[in-house]
């Protein structure tokens, strides 16, 4: 095992272990001083803390009464694949074992939080700008129209999987344009 590989892994693990806890933390500190539904302005309407418990997957996106079922496998698949991703990069870039750290951190938090309580704590409710999608129709595909005033209420763990994921596909981007011959 290469120093950079053995620097990369240590690196990974604290990523995940400050972000796994910060996101714990930060769900106990809303459930143990906020009431279940209740909203408080940080930033006035820009920002709140709105203590929900969302059964779903991300955004809101449901699988019907197989919701609970099928999120609890494909957090362990996305578990697995952070792992497929770390052998696959590792040594390569500190960049890399950031992102994978935060991702890792991220599906455990939520992950821990329906394994605990069937969903998921989220609190942070951001104003957006309003999205208004028009219905319409091409073809055979039919689309009933959408509108969205506030963004999706979440929490730490969303968000580290997010931003990790964006690192590691600006990273593999990146790297495929090293690669690709001019």
């Amino acid at each position: 095992m290469g120093n950079n590989s053995l620097n990369n892994r240590v690196i990974l693990m604290a990523v995940a272990i400050v972000v796994f806890f910060l996101d714990q933390a930060s769900k106990m500190l809303v459930q143990g001083s906020m009431a279940l539904g209740e909203s408080r302005q940080v930033l006035g309407d820009l920002l709140r803390f709105s203590y929900i418990l969302n059964p779903n997957g991300l955004m809101g996106l449901s699988f019907g009464p197989w919701t609970r079922y099928l999120l609890l496998p494909l957090s362990l698949v996305a578990l697995a694949a952070i792992v497929y991703f770390y052998y696959r990069w590792q040594g390569r870039n500190v960049l890399a074992a950031v992102s994978l750290g935060m991702i890792l951190a991220g599906a455990a938090g939520n992950l821990l939080d329906r394994f605990r309580q069937g969903a998921v704590v989220d609190f942070i409710d951001c104003e957006f700008p309003n999205i208004s999608l028009a219905p319409f129709k091409w073809g055979f595909i039919k689309f009933s129209g959408y509108h969205l005033e506030r963004w999706y209420i979440f929490n730490i763990a969303d968000s580290a999987v997010l931003i990790g994921v964006t690192m590691l596909l600006l990273i593999t981007l990146k790297e495929e344009s090293r690669a690709a011959p001019e």
